[in-house]
Formats: structure tokens, sequence, C-alpha cells
């Protein structure tokens, strides 16, 4: 019996340090948001330039919507007017939100 009881901690230990970060996908519809095309789960069915990668990183005060103005932001600032494979991912402290930047032939200007 006291053998088994450091395997049990050791099993929980590891379970428990195993769960302490996810990763997930920003679950959002594709649409528009402040005036830019955003693309999260499928592609533009439209000819589009990449521009630029940004990632934007934030702690939990931020949230999804301050990292994702902060996005918008800067694609803005790049000349895009759109965003495609946009992803959230949450972490234990923070989380981060990335997408392509992107200037659409016909795009919202």
């Amino acid at each position: 019996m006291k053998n088994l009881l450091p395997l049990a901690i050791v099993i929980c230990a590891l379970g428990f340090l195993s769960s302490c970060t996810t990763t997930r996908t920003f679950s959002t519809t594709d649409g528009s948001y402040e005036g830019m095309e955003i693309y999260t789960v499928k592609s533009p069915e439209k000819d589009f330039e990449e521009i630029k990668f940004i990632h934007v990183q934030g702690g939990w005060p931020s949230g999804p919507k301050g990292m994702m103005d902060v996005l918008v932001k800067r694609a803005k600032s790049e000349g895009a007017n759109g965003l495609v494979n946009v992803q959230y991912n949450k972490l234990h402290v923070g989380g981060s939100i990335s997408g392509t930047a992107v200037k659409f032939a016909n795009g919202i200007e």
C-alpha cells in the first residue's frame, strides 16, 4: 500500500500540470469588425494579397476584444482591409490572437 501512494501522487500531479494550459480557436463567425473583413474558419471567396502575419499577446485584463482591437489597428496601419486565419489562443494566464493581414481587391475601404 505504501508503494502505491507515491505513484498515485505522481499521476495526480502530472494530470494537474498537463491541464494548466489550453489552446483553442477563437469562437466567432466570419464577418466584419471595425470596418475590416474578418475570416476565422473559412477562406474568402475573392482575390487578396497577403501583407503581413500579425501576432498580439495580452494578459487576462485585455481579453479577446482588447487584443482584437489591437490586431485590427495594426492590420489597418499596414494598409490591410481584411484579416484571414484569425485565431484566439487562451493560455493559463492571458492569451494571444493572430491573423494574416490582407488587401482585398474589392474589399471594404
